[in-house]
Order: structure tokens, then C-alpha cells, then sequence
């Protein structure tokens, strides 16, 4: 694709205020009059069915607050032993949350040798930028700032790694963290459904047993980028990196010694890594994709709440559950109402749309980039060679290709022998794992933006042990084969491939309500208050009664967390 003139281009601040993002770039179509009609004749007709259903949602609604009303704790959280595994954002808001419900006996393990994960020093890439605004962002009842022009804005990643440390001081949560240590295995034991878990010490490489433990939630999310093995990669002669391994030391010696680099990928992490080498004026790079992604403009999606983008937002909240019933309709509805970007050609494919958010000022500097369009095949000894033949020289081959929880990484056994889950099995309460009912995935519990759909996993957590009556396998397994979206254990609908996330988040939405798990009212509340009043409070599932008696007395006596070393 030919090139065109490209802008000058500055190093963003640590923490960019939403009046500071940049003016959009982008012209309105001819068409656009066209495109805004549509949207609102969908809106009005979306809102007009929900008009006329509303008995039945306001039936429904009044019955699930009776249900709520009768469950009581079958056993007290304070008895509960529950395993954290991951101390990023996620893992921190969730044994915060667990705090708040009472549940003491939390042990957090993180690999590395500090927390933050996705945002630390050892995971995060040179550039990287959170997306999103800091509204939809932050811990909860923990804004980022208390300057609304702040909050909205968006901040660098070694920014959010220090807003991550104040909450962690905030609510000493540190004591709880066992760091450098890696969880190798987790052995179920049927009898009593609890876990134990086999641990690595990375300092020493000793290595013990923790536990037993009621619940292992699962709260890492990017452990491991997803690199492919091609053909002659023992023979190329330069250097292969996810973007997970693209620090400022790589940087630096790529740009200070001018070496040619492959950035393979057209997602938010590519556009980083291309932006990054472009402000330091590298012009030796090569960007390929199959595909331009979709990404949001951030000033439309994540606006400034006036009147008019609320009215927006309104429309948008009826494209996005539009978009649960038809792809194309949803697809056709997001570009007319000017919700969507690409630096590429137009198109409506939603498998190349994973949420990205790109500002006005983002989006300038990605203008005119040029990029060639093309599937990695091999590597020759100096280059990535393409199905086409195009070779495509390289020093430096950058992967932004994803990443893999880690999840299936794990040494699996019930009962004393080895078990091999299926990595697509499906979730219960898009959850707990059914064959392992001591397994959670905090990850795939993708209810909400930022660290706030953490407290969902612990809610969720609660309610599975000490409210709801426990499940056998076969029944778990029975309703989540029932569940429309496919989400699984290790493929969130998030990242999927060949499926559009957003259809997959109205579905998975739908999956809770249908099991009880989402209040309707809570759905709708926290939807308007994202995408229409621009703010963000948690996602309240509303499932814990208010009072902490028992209704009866199975409950497990409480028992601290053992470890048990065994020395490498």
C-alpha cells in the first residue's frame, strides 16, 4: 500500500486528560444522513419492543428479587480457603472484594517477582498505552483521579503499574501475595472438593504444597504471548519477539542500531509497537496483517456525557444489543453511527474486532502508515516470507498476535490421577470448571470493563460455595452445554477467532440471566451508565442474602492453608 505524507509525531504524556486526546481527524461521509436515519429508527423500534415486554422484564424482575430474598448462607465465607492465582489487577481486586464479603483465608501467588501484571515491568511492551479511558478503568470505589477531565483521559502503562501499587498500599493487600512463585498444579480430591497445588519457588526452585483450598481462581490473563512455530525458525538468523518480550531495552538497541523489523499483527499491540518506532523516527520497520482490525473512536464511544453524546449513547446501547441478534445488522449499525475506525479500507468483518479503542490523536499518526496485507508462511534465514512469496527482510520479527492466559498450562489430577481437560470445554456460569468444580477462571468471567469484573468472581465465588446447593458434574456440564456463547476455558470470546466479540458478550450476557446470575436491572444499569452517562460502578449480581446466619449447619469447619515443602 503506498505511502503517503506522515504527521509529526510526539511521545504521549504519562497520563493524557480526555481535553487532550486530539481533534478528530475524520471527515462524515456523504452518506452519513443516510446512516444516522437508520440508527435511529433501530433505536426507537429496539426501545419500542422493550416497551411492550416490559411486564414480563418487570415480572421477571420482581420474581428473581423473591428468589434473592429466600437464599440464605448454607456456610459462612470466613470458612471459606480460596487460591488467587495472579497478582494483576484482576487478582488484587478480587481478594479485595473477598475481603469485603468476609473471606479472610486468601492466598494470592503471582510468578513474577512483583505485582501488576499485564502492567509490570516484566510483561508490559515498550509503548504501551491503556486504551481505554481511567473511567472504565480503575479498582472499584478507587478512581484513578478525582478530576473528571483526568479520570477520562488515558494513561501509560508504568502509570497504571503506580495506580495499581496506591491501591494495593490503600487496602494492604501485599501481605497476602506470594511472589515468585509459579502454580505448576492443582490436584482435585472428590471427597471433599477441595484443592491442593503444587508450587514453584523461582528465587530458590524449591518447590512445596499449598493448600487445601476451597476454590482456585484463576485471575491471570495475558501469561503467555501466543508466538506461532513456523517453518525455518531454527534457521533464521535474527530474533523472534512477542510483544510481551518487547521492553525498552529491546527498543533502544533497535532503534540505536538501526536494525529492520516485522511487525506482525493489526491489533491495538501492533499499532503500539508501530507507533512507538515511528515517534523515534525508525523507519526501518515493515508492518503485515491479514487483516486492518476495527477499533472504536474513543471520543464517541467513551465520550464527555453532554447531552448529546448521551443521546449517542442511547443508540449505541441498542446497536450493541442489535448486534447480539445479526452481525451484519450490528456491523452496518456501528459505522453509521461513526462508532468505528480502521486505518485500512472499510469492512465489516467482526472477527478482526476485538474492543480496541484508538483516540483522535492515535488515529492521525496511524494515517497513511503503510502496511502489507498477508499470512506468515515461513522464515528464510534473513526474512518472514509471506503465502505469496513476498519476503519480507528482518533483524527483528515483533509478534502482537495475543496472548494465552496460561490456563492450560497447568498439571491437572483428580483423585490421584492425571486429568487432561479439554481446552474447549465450556464454563459453568461461564466460570467454574465442571470436571474440576475447585477451578475457576476470574478471565473468562469477562462480565465488565477493567479490574471491576473481578468483584464478580468473587461474588460468584461465595454464592457457589456458601449459598447455592452444590452441583454434580454432570448437572454443571448440562448448563453450560445449555449456554449460547463460546466462551471456554481457554478461548474467551474476547480474543476468538472467527467470531465477533461483541455478538459473544450480548450472548454471554444473556447466559447469566437466563441462570439467574445477572439481575436484568443491574445489566441495564451498569449499560447506561457505561455507554450513555459515561462512569462506571460494578456490576452487581445481587446474590448473597443480607443477613450472615446459617440456614443450615453443613458447613465445613475453618481450617488455615498449609504449605508442605519438598526441596529441589
Amino acid at each position: 500500500m503506498a505511502a503517503r505524507p506522515l504527521p509529526e509525531l510526539r511521545e504521549p504524556p504519562v497520563s493524557t486528560r480526555y481535553s487532550e486526546l486530539g481533534t478528530p481527524p475524520e471527515r462524515w461521509p456523504w452518506w452519513a444522513p443516510a446512516g444516522w436515519l437508520l440508527v435511529a429508527v433501530s433505536t426507537v423500534l429496539l426501545y419500542a419492543v422493550f416497551l411492550v415486554l416490559s411486564p414480563l422484564l418487570l415480572a421477571y424482575v420482581l420474581g428473581r428479587r423473591l428468589w434473592v430474598w429466600r437464599l440464605r448462607y448454607h456456610r459462612l465465607p470466613e470458612d471459606l480457603r480460596i487460591a488467587v492465582v495472579g497478582a494483576g489487577w484482576s487478582g488484587l481486586q478480587c481478594l479485595q472484594r473477598f475481603r469485603e464479603l468476609g473471606v479472610t483465608q486468601v492466598d494470592v501467588f503471582e510468578r513474577y517477582d512483583d505485582i501488576g501484571g499485564t502492567w509490570n515491568r516484566n510483561l508490559r511492551y515498550h509503548g504501551l498505552q491503556i486504551h481505554g479511558s481511567m473511567t472504565v478503568t480503575s479498582f472499584a470505589g478507587f478512581p484513578y483521579s478525582d478530576d473528571p477531565d483526568v479520570q477520562g483521559g488515558k494513561v501509560m502503562a508504568e502509570e497504571v503499574e503506580r495506580y495499581i501499587r496506591r491501591y494495593t498500599e490503600a487496602h494492604a493487600l501485599r501481605d497476602r501475595c506470594q511472589l515468585a512463585t509459579r502454580v505448576d498444579g492443582v490436584s482435585y480430591r472428590s471427597a471433599d472438593r477441595t484443592a491442593t497445588l503444587a508450587l514453584t519457588d523461582l528465587r530458590t526452585g524449591s518447590t512445596r504444597t499449598s493448600g487445601p483450598y476451597d476454590l482456585v481462581v484463576w485471575a491471570s490473563m495475558a501469561a503467555h504471548g501466543n508466538v506461532p512455530r513456523l517453518p525455518g525458525s531454527d534457521s533464521f538468523r535474527g530474533r523472534q519477539l512477542h510483544t510481551t518480550q518487547y521492553s525498552d531495552e529491546v527498543f533502544d538497541d533497535v532503534v540505536r542500531d538501526g536494525r529492520r523489523v516485522v511487525v506482525v499483527g493489526g491489533g491495538k499491540a501492533a499499532c503500539d509497537v508501530v507507533l512507538g518506532l515511528r515517534r523515534a523516527g525508525h523507519e526501518r520497520y515493515t508492518w503485515v496483517m491479514r487483516k486492518p482490525y476495527l477499533f472504536y473512536r474513543f471520543e464517541v464511544l467513551l465520550h464527555d456525557a453532554s447531552p448529546l453524546n448521551r443521546l449517542r449513547g442511547l443508540t449505541y446501547l441498542a446497536t450493541v444489543l442489535w448486534t447480539g441478534v445479526s452481525q451484519r445488522l450490528g456491523a452496518l449499525l456501528h459505522w453509521s453511527s461513526g462508532h468505528l475506525w480502521t486505518f485500512g479500507p472499510s469492512h465489516a468483518d467482526f472477527s478482526h474486532f476485538h474492543g480496541g479503542v484508538m483516540c483522535a490523536t492515535q488515529r492521525r499518526d496511524l494515517a497513511g502508515v503503510p502496511y502489507v496485507v498477508g499470512e506468515p508462511t515461513r522464515l528464510s534465514e534473513d526474512a518472514l516470507v509471506l503465502r505469496d512469496g513476498t519476503e519480507l527482510e528482518a533483524d527483528v520479527v515483533i509478534w502482537a498476535t495475543g496472548n494465552k492466559s496460561g490456563i492450560d498450562t497447568l498439571r491437572l489430577d483428580r483423585d490421584g490421577q492425571p486429568y487432561v481437560l479439554d481446552p474447549e470445554t465450556k464454563l459453568f456460569n461461564h466460570f467454574i470448571v465442571p470436571e474440576l468444580p475447585v477451578l475457576a477462571s476470574s478471565t473468562a468471567l469477562w462480565t465488565t470493563f477493567g479490574p471491576m469484573r473481578a468483584t464478580n468472581a468473587a461474588d460468584l465465588a461465595v454464592y457457589s460455595l456458601c449459598v447455592r446447593g452444590e452441583r454434580s458434574t454432570s448437572q454443571m456440564q448440562r448448563s453450560a452445554r445449555r449456554q449460547l456463547s463460546s466462551n471456554s476455558l481457554t478461548h474467551s470470546f474476547l480474543w476468538a477467532k472467527d467470531a465477533c466479540w461483541l455478538q459473544q458478550w450480548v450472548l454471554f450476557h444473556i447466559d447469566l440471566l437466563r441462570q439467574g446470575i445477572t439481575p436484568l436491572e443491574s445489566f441495564l444499569k451498569h449499560a447506561l451508565e457505561v455507554f450513555v452517562l459515561s462512569k462506571e460502578t460494578p456490576l452487581h449480581f445481587d446474590l448473597l442474602p443480607r443477613t450472615r446466619s446459617r440456614a443450615t449447619t453443613r458447613s465445613a469447619p475453618p481450617a488455615a492453608p498449609h504449605t508442605k515443602g519438598s526441596g529441589a
